[in-house]
């Protein structure tokens, strides 16, 4: 193997990376490449090197750092958790690009997270909840669809808000949606998202900006903002008088996941549905309906 370069030029190739071959979003690269970065310095602080050759560090260093974190930093365990990922996700880089014989974090483990359940809405709140847009405008009516895709397509929010207008096959019944990495995913309509999205397109009181090819649009017929979902989650949720803590765009996929999994649907194709990587992810789902039929229990008459 070649001489190993520094840590810091591996950090460079490592984030060119993360942008080209991984396509991750901008966001999430410069989370990774600011814990690797924050873990830099405190190399250089505590070795006293400006330049840190990559095959000096070991796992005594990663994991010196993570109790520094842990015990002079405060973080909590989703951080740490973050930061474990960041140091595999690099380690492993350079192990792929043989800058290194051995990884000194193949061993590293995340931190254990407490048990938190997603989340989501019940049927009648959710009723309440897509009653509230006034369909009889252009506004309502997008809203309204907004709502409906939320709850029963199970979208992130920013696969959302970029969806394009050819992104919709009606003949098909099918959403073509590109989630995190750009990976492809088909969502099926069921007969509400089709009816509230056929609805809205329609609409000849639909404004649309010249060569905007966004489904949703603003007021301006431009592509609607993630900020902009949120705060009509946000409001909506209030004028519904929805008193569950909590409830944003991501809740409302929550609730969609929820339903599916209430409804007998196995976690291998909510997993497919929801485009996540790992079945662990959609395991949850098994624990909040769990807390339900425990919840259901303890209402029961206690006996005479």
């Amino acid at each position: 193997m070649a001489r190993a370069p520094h840590a810091e030029h591996a950090l460079e190739a490592w984030a060119t990376w993360l942008r080209v071959e991984r396509n991750l979003a901008p966001r999430t690269r410069k989370a990774y490449v600011y814990d690797l970065t924050r873990f830099l310095e405190w190399m250089h602080a505590n070795t006293g090197k400006d330049r840190v050759p990559l095959d000096t560090i070991t796992r005594e260093h990663l994991l010196a750092y993570l109790a520094f974190l842990k015990d002079d930093g405060g973080c909590k365990p989703a951080t740490l958790g973050r930061m474990t990922a960041s140091l595999r996700g690099f380690f492993a880089f350079c192990l792929e690009e043989k800058h290194l014989d051995v990884s000194p974090a193949n061993d590293l483990q995340r931190p254990r997270l407490p048990g938190r359940l997603p989340v989501y809405l019940v049927r009648e709140e959710l009723e309440r909840l897509l009653d509230v847009p006034d369909r009889s405008t252009p506004l309502g009516r997008r809203d309204h669809a907004i709502l409906v895709l939320l709850a029963f397509g199970g979208l992130r929010l920013q696969e959302l808000v970029g969806l394009d207008t050819n992104d919709l096959d009606f003949s098909r019944g099918t959403i073509r949606v590109f989630g995190k990495g750009r990976k492809e995913r088909l969502v099926p309509m069921n007969g509400s998202v089709r009816a509230t999205l056929t609805t809205m397109l329609e609409d000849e009181e639909r404004r649309v900006a010249d060569g905007e090819r966004a489904l949703f649009v603003n007021r301006h017929g431009r592509r609607l903002s993630g900020r902009a979902v949120q705060y009509l989650v946000e409001r909506t949720v209030e004028r519904a008088a929805i008193s569950r803590p909590g409830v944003s765009p991501h809740k409302l996929r929550h609730t969609f996941a929820t339903m599916l999994y209430g409804n007998e649907i196995e976690l291998v194709d909510i997993q497919a549905l929801l485009g996540h990587a790992s079945l662990s992810s959609t395991q949850i789902y098994t624990h909040t309906n769990t807390s339900r039929l425990q919840s259901a229990i303890d209402r029961l008459p206690a006996p005479e």
